[in-house]
């Protein structure tokens, strides 16, 4: 479906996207006036990844975090292009100190919005690959994937699928109808005042109306691990790679559709 998704956009002429003044998305309110696409694609090995994120609007962080079992931390180091994609990495654990994995953002602060990320998973286990708009703990969405559990639970606590949740309190664990480690799909997250709205390659799978977020705040990419057997699992015992090929962004939300209207 992927595949489809993305020649159908090819047809459409760069010239056309140029003269939208409204993106809607159908059966719901309003729209929104701003698009930044960023295509990871052409991306060499040779390239400073953190050069060009910061020409496209992003930024790559670097800070520890306190958590338990075993603390971990995010460095800028782990930020590359790979061939053709944006690679992630988390270190393979060496048994002590902090799992060094990567995390990206976006530089600005948005309110409402839709975001889709062409990702391929990780094949390592013990890795969380997260997605997801954060401005506090209960201004959240979040999309995450739990490489130690695309298909089979762990510890029988954590299900397997991927996780959609708004927080603090409104979750559900979608079952893959693919396998995210061997071929790129999208992710979409669309967010309108009042609701939130998941999508995997296109199709809707889940919509919550509850915990929605109502302020602005930065979206980020990351991958981590904690060892946590009821969350992450691991540490991972080898490199793991998640690679990002693209992330389209609408933004600057309206409620009033005017001018030039695109369907997205």
């Amino acid at each position: 479906m992927l595949k489809t998704f993305i020649a159908l956009s090819l047809l459409v002429p760069t010239v056309v996207w140029a003269q939208c003044q409204t993106y809607v998305v159908p059966g719901t309110q309003g729209g929104f006036t701003q698009r930044s696409f960023t295509d990871f694609s052409s991306g060499t090995p040779s390239q400073n990844a953190l050069e060009f994120l910061d020409a496209h609007g992003f930024y790559s962080s670097a800070y520890p975090v306190d958590a338990t079992p075993i603390p971990r931390e995010f460095t800028q180091d782990n930020v590359n292009f790979g061939t053709g994609a944006l690679n992630l990495k988390v270190n393979a654990y060496s048994g002590s100190g902090p799992v060094i994995g990567a995390e990206i953002g976006t530089l600005e602060q948005f309110l409402y919005g839709s975001v889709r990320t062409v990702q391929r998973s990780s094949s390592v286990p013990g890795v969380v690959e997260g997605n997801f708009f954060y401005k506090s703990n209960t201004q959240e969405i979040d999309f995450e994937i739990l490489t130690s559990t695309i298909f089979a639970s762990t510890q029988a606590c954590v299900p397997p699928g991927i996780w959609a949740s708004n927080q603090p309190s409104t979750r559900a664990t979608i079952p893959f109808p693919f396998d995210p480690r061997t071929a790129f799909h999208e992710y979409r997250i669309d967010w309108f005042p009042g609701v939130t709205i998941f999508y995997l390659d296109g199709t809707q799978v889940a919509r919550f109306t509850t915990d929605v977020p109502d302020v602005s705040g930065p979206w980020l990419w990351n991958v981590w691990s904690s060892g946590d057997i009821c969350w992450s699992a691991g540490p991972p015992a080898a490199d793991s790679i998640t690679q990002i090929r693209s992330i389209d962004i609408y933004r600057g939300y309206t409620p009033t559709v005017s001018g030039t209207v695109c369907q997205i």
